[in-house]
């Protein structure tokens, strides 16, 4: 559900991929044409170096929000009343600009957002080996417990990041790494992949 102006930018696509939870996660492929959006928001920045912490805690709020690294200082993300407010609302020393962008430089943003998707994909891929070893750990319940609370966090976290992009194919990769944590969850303590 995209609130900004996009436009319709046809590219050829492979058929869907069927997938099985616990092999290699596919990109799952949809034969519709990909949404360019040609609104996108934009924050600036500059703390000095005496400031890592701050800059560390940025750097986590602009992840969790959806914002891409586009530069050392400058991130983006597709525009939304919704995301604009948010970013909005996390430091009131950022400079956010909402701007309409030509198509072959948005083009190029929606490749480079992309890849802030796949590396959230990837960390929590990660993520679940590690829930799916405190869990096979019968020694380690709570380290088990809090990974799991954490990891629903995570995945609501990119549920709301890939709201920003129109891809059926990256909810479909969210509900499969759901399953998958549920398979964790519903193992017994000391048990590894039955």
């Amino acid at each position: 559900m995209n609130t900004f102006n996009d436009k319709k930018i046809e590219h050829p696509r492979s058929e869907a991929q069927t997938v099985d939870t616990w092999s290699e996660i596919f990109y799952v492929s949809s034969l519709t044409p990909e949404t360019i959006p040609a609104k996108w928001i934009f924050v600036f920045f500059d703390l000095p170096s005496e400031e890592f912490t701050r800059r560390v805690s940025l750097h986590r709020q602009f992840r969790k929000v959806g914002l891409a690294m586009h530069s050392q200082s400058v991130y983006f993300m597709p525009y939304s009343r919704r995301a604009y407010k948010a970013v909005n609302s996390i430091d009131e020393h950022l400079m956010v600009i909402r701007s309409e962008i030509e198509d072959e430089k948005a083009t190029v943003l929606v490749g480079l957002y992309q890849k802030l998707i796949e590396s959230l994909f990837l960390e929590i891929e990660n993520k679940i080996e590690e829930l799916a070893d405190a869990k096979a750990d019968s020694d380690n319940t709570r380290g088990y417990t809090k990974r799991y609370k954490k990891m629903s966090e995570r995945l609501e976290d990119l549920t709301v990041v890939v709201k920003y992009v129109s891809s059926d194919a990256y909810i479909q990769r969210i509900k499969l790494l759901g399953i998958m944590v549920e398979e964790i969850n519903d193992r017994l303590p000391g048990m590894g992949v039955s």
